[in-house]
C-alpha cells in the first residue's frame, strides 16, 4: 500500500457518461426475492434483499477497459442499516473467473477485494479488509473514483485520495456496479475516461503490454520493499539504543519500564515488517519468474502452463475441501463425545454429592454417639466416686468381730450341708 498517488496519467477522453435517466436496454431491471433494480426519477435504485451476499450489476453491453479513470456517484438509503455498502466492479473477466471490488459503507469505511473462484479475498487489509474513510457521507452523495494504469490503482473518495495498490492478475476487464448484502442505494452517475493513446481501443479486448505492466508492478513492489528495509534498519537501531540504556537505576525506574514497553512494541512491529518484507520479496521473485517465462515462451506454452496450473489448483482445492469436510465431521464427533462425557461427569458429580451428604449424616450421628458416650462415661465416673465415698464412710469392724462373723458363717454353712447317713 502506498500513501501517495501512484497514477499520474492524464485521462482526458470521455468514454461513458451515464446519469441513469433512461436505462431500458442498457441496465437490467429486475424484481424477485433477492433483488429489486428499477429506474426512478432520481437514478437507478438498487435494493439487494439477500442479506448474505452482495451482487454484481453489469450493463447489457459490457465493454472491456484497461487504462481508465472511472467515477461512480451514488446515495445511501437513509432507511438502511449502517452496514449498507455499494461500489464499483473493476476488471471483471468475461469467463467469470475474477474481478476487483471497491466499496464503501455507511460506517465511513472502505475496502478493496478480489473476487476469484467464488471467493472474496481482501486486498486492503486483514480480516474483512475495512479501512477508515472519514470523508464518506453516510446520508448524502458519495463519489468513488478509481484511476488505473500499468496495473497500478489509485482510489479517491469524494475527491480525496485514500489508497493505492497493485493488482497484476487482471490487465483488463469489464466495469459494473456493486450492491452489498441487505443494502439499498440509488446510483446517480457513472463516468469513464481514458487517455488519448487508448481512446480508440478501450472498447476492445486488447490488453496493454503485459511485460511493461509487470515491470511497473515489480518496480512498485521493490520500492515498497526498500522502504520496509529502511524501516527495519531504523527499528533495529532504536532497539539497540534502548537495549544499551537498560542500566539499573532506581531514579529512572519508570523511564526504564516505559522503554521496555516501547521495545516490546518495536520488536513486534519489526517482526511484522520482516514478515511483510519476506512476502513481498517472494511475490517479486514469482513475478520476475513469470516475466521471464513470458519472454522465453510462446503464448501457447504460457496458456498450457496456466491451464495446468489452474487444474492443479482446482485439484488442491478439492483435496482441501475433502479434508475440511472430514475435519468438520471429526469436530462434530468430538462435540458429541464431549457432550457424552459432560453427562457422565454430571452423573458422577451427582453420585459424589449423594455420597458426600450420606457421609455428613453418618459423621453427625457419630458425633452424637461420641457425645452420649462421653456423657455416660462422666456419669459412671461420678457413680464410682460416690460408691468409693460410701465405702470409706462405713464404720470398720474389729478383728474379734470379724473372727466371730467367720465362725458364724461356717456354722450356718454346716447346717445347710445334707446328712448322708443316720447315726
Amino acid at each position: 500500500m502506498a500513501h501517495t498517488q501512484q497514477v499520474t496519467k492524464e485521462f482526458g477522453r470521455l468514454l461513458v457518461d451515464d446519469e441513469f435517466v433512461r436505462i431500458e436496454g442498457r441496465w437490467n431491471q429486475q424484481s424477485n426475492a433477492d433483488n429489486l433494480f428499477v429506474a426512478s426519477g432520481t437514478g437507478f435504485e438498487a435494493w439487494r434483499k439477500n442479506a448474505k451476499s452482495g451482487f454484481f450489476i453489469f450493463p447489457s453491453k459490457a465493454a472491456d477497459y484497461s487504462v481508465f479513470s472511472v467515477g461512480l456517484t451514488f446515495t445511501f438509503s437513509t432507511t438502511g442499516s449502517k452496514s449498507t455498502s455499494a461500489g464499483i466492479v473493476l476488471q471483471a473477466q468475461e469467463d467469470g473467473t475474477g474481478a476487483l471490488i471497491v466499496e464503501i459503507n455507511r460506517k465511513k469505511q472502505f475496502r478493496v477485494r478480489r473476487a476469484v473462484a467464488n471467493r472474496l479475498v481482501s486486498i486492503s487489509g486483514e480480516g474483512e479488509g475495512w479501512k477508515k474513510g472519514k470523508n464518506i457521507n453516510p446520508k448524502g452523495l458519495n463519489t468513488v473514483q478509481i484511476r488505473t494504469y500499468d496495473k497500478i490503482y489509485d482510489l479517491y473518495i469524494n475527491d480525496k485520495f485514500m489508497y493505492s495498490f497493485a493488482e497484476v492478475e487482471y490487465g483488463h476487464g469489464a466495469l459494473g456496479l456493486y450492491i452489498g448484502a441487505g443494502s439499498k442505494v440509488t446510483f446517480n452517475r457513472l463516468q469513464v475516461h481514458t487517455d488519448d493513446d487508448h481512446a480508440n481501443n478501450e472498447s476492445t479486448t486488447a490488453p496493454i503490454d503485459q511485460e511493461k505492466a509487470l515491470s511497473a508492478a515489480i518496480v512498485k513492489l521493490k520500492e515498497t520493499i526498500n522502504k520496509k528495509d529502511k524501516r527495519i534498519t531504523e527499528l533495529e537501531t532504536q532497539v539497540r539504543q534502548i537495549s544499551a540504556s537498560r542500566a539499573v537505576d532506581t531514579t529512572i525506574l519508570r523511564e526504564k519500564e516505559e522503554a521496555e514497553s516501547k521495545l516490546v512494541r518495536m520488536m513486534a512491529e519489526l517482526e511484522t515488517i520482516k514478515a511483510e518484507n519476506a512476502a513481498l520479496k517472494d511475490k517479486v521473485t514469482k513475478l520476475e519468474d513469470f516475466r521471464n517465462k513470458i519472454k522465453e515462451s510462446e503464448n501457447g506454452d504460457i496458456l498450457i502452463n496456466l491451464t495446468t496450473l489452474n487444474a492443479r489448483q482446482k485439484e488442491q482445492i478439492e483435496q482441501l475441501q475433502a479434508t475440511n469436510k472430514a475435519l468438520m465431521a471429526s469436530i462434530e464427533q468430538q462435540k458429541a463425545d464431549k457432550a457424552d462425557l459432560a453427562r457422565q461427569i454430571q452423573d458422577k458429580q451427582n453420585e459424589t454429592d449423594g455420597l458426600r451428604n450420606e457421609k455428613i449424616n453418618l459423621m453427625s450421628r457419630l458425633f452424637e454417639k461420641d457425645s452420649m458416650l462421653n456423657t455416660q462415661q462422666a456419669q459412671l465416673e461420678l457413680l464410682d466416686q460416690a460408691l468409693a465415698n460410701c465405702h470409706n464412710s462405713m464404720p470398720r469392724k474389729s478383728r474379734q468381730e470379724k473372727s466371730a462373723d467367720r465362725k458364724q458363717r461356717r456354722k450356718e454353712k454346716k447346717k445347710e450341708e445334707p446328712v448322708l447317713f443316720d447315726e
